[in-house]
């Protein structure tokens, strides 16, 4: 079968046929996998017409480059191609000179991984593998072309023990949410907590959270991380207060992909109420990395938050290039200054990083938020904050994640 679209293969035929061709052949083969990034942003900006005039053109120039080759179109953006391998890097070469030259006026970016595999191999697992390169690179702009190394097979075994595990691990208490410190800067004192999963797989040990969360995005799985994360801060929060306990204002983490995955908003305010727990006891925390994709589902969704009584924040503020647009696009009650602004910061010299967190102190004030700052691992770097006039502070100079029980033994307390 062949691709309505582009005339390509479709996935199941391009397996049928390519096992085929590496069962009879005597190797030397390669698998690419390209993908074209931010096709979504580029439908949004110029319509699926033209977008699908674009996948067309790329379908024509593998063809033209990739010939004597198998080829097909496996996903909305996504093509794999099984060819000689001798010239295989000159002719990727080749493909993005000829799709630069039809769109100079556009940047489009064809990434591509690549993967050797030998005789009799299975063929799914090439794909795989040429896909987890080609992934690989997806924020370095400054490659377009992976090698698959062997390294990232083990990469693909957790990627899939995480996928195979997520739903015991959610049912089994397997992800623990523990808690950090937020400081008032002026007080000293615990004014806020932070809530954060950590996974203690029973096979693997601990998780960390930067191997887990891509691969949940990734997949679109990590609403039940997040929903998780936040019925068990209602549940706990509630305890506390139904046993005449102490408790914090909690910030729980959410990606911007929870805002397409579910109703986000309803499904949080549900625990809220469902709990009896007060609003502004739960702050929401979105990434700056919001940017990335279609802004109006986000943008919709914050405000409901906002309309509801919930404060939202926006976490990592200065991680990456659109910084500002956020801020131009998205109404925020706090800003939280990411730990790169901190580290290696020495306050007793005439640090480029000095006037970067003051200027933005200023705008935040002017623009009427909050300002925190994480990432706070010094005396030194506690008294600069509050000596220009941060609000808040979080970091392990004041502790690192711990269970909630714990927060409550620091020295640094004055609960609500």
């Amino acid at each position: 079968m062949t691709d309505a679209l582009t005339g390509l293969l479709t996935r199941n035929s391009f397996h049928k046929q390519s096992q085929k061709i590496l069962q009879d052949g005597k190797g030397g083969f390669a698998v690419i996998w390209f993908n074209l990034d931010n096709f979504k942003m580029f439908n949004n900006r110029f319509g699926f017409e033209r977008g699908d005039e674009v996948l067309r053109e790329i379908a024509m120039i593998l063809g033209s480059v990739f010939t004597k080759s198998t080829l097909a179109r496996f996903s909305d953006d996504s093509f794999v191609v099984l060819t000689d391998w001798a010239t295989v890097e000159i002719n990727i070469d080749m493909v993005q000179e000829y799709l630069y030259s039809l769109h100079e006026d556009v940047t489009l970016r064809l990434r591509a991984g690549i993967y050797f595999p030998s005789s009799y191999e299975d063929i799914r697992t090439a794909c795989d593998r040429a896909k987890l390169a080609c992934d690989s690179i997806r924020k370095n702009h400054n490659v377009s072309v992976c090698i698959f190394k062997e390294k990232m097979s083990r990469e693909l075994a957790l990627q899939q023990h995480i996928l195979d595990h997520l739903d015991s691990a959610v049912k089994n208490d397997y992800i623990k949410i523990l808690y950090q410190p937020i400081i008032n800067i002026s007080t000293g004192k615990i004014c806020e907590i932070e809530a954060l999963a950590r996974w203690f797989d029973p096979e693997l040990g601990l998780i960390p959270p930067n191997e887990f969360i891509p691969t949940l995005e990734q997949y679109r799985e990590i609403q039940k991380v997040d929903l998780y994360a936040v019925k068990t801060v209602c549940r706990e929060m509630c305890e506390r207060r139904d046993n005449g306990l102490p408790y914090f204002p909690t910030s729980i983490n959410l990606s911007r992909l929870d805002f397409e995955l579910c109703d986000i908003t309803r499904e949080i305010d549900s625990y809220v109420t469902l709990n009896n727990i007060p609003r502004s006891m739960l702050n929401i925390e979105i990434t700056e990395s919001v940017n990335d994709e279609d802004p109006r589902v986000l943008r919709i969704g914050i405000e409901k938050f906002r309309a509801l009584g919930y404060k939202v924040w926006m976490d990592d503020f200065g991680s990456g290039y659109s910084s500002l647009n956020v801020l131009k696009d998205y109404n925020f009650d706090t800003i939280k200054f990411d730990m790169k602004f901190l580290r290696g910061f020495d306050v007793n010299k005439s640090d480029k990083a000095k006037y970067i967190i003051s200027s933005n102190l200023s705008m935040a004030r002017l623009m009427g938020m909050e300002a925190l700052a994480e990432g706070v691992e010094t005396l030194e770097q506690f008294e600069y904050l509050r000596s220009i006039g941060f609000d808040k502070a979080q970091g392990y100079f004041f502790g690192k994640p711990m269970e909630l029980d714990e927060i409550f033994t620091q020295e640094i307390l004055s609960p609500i």
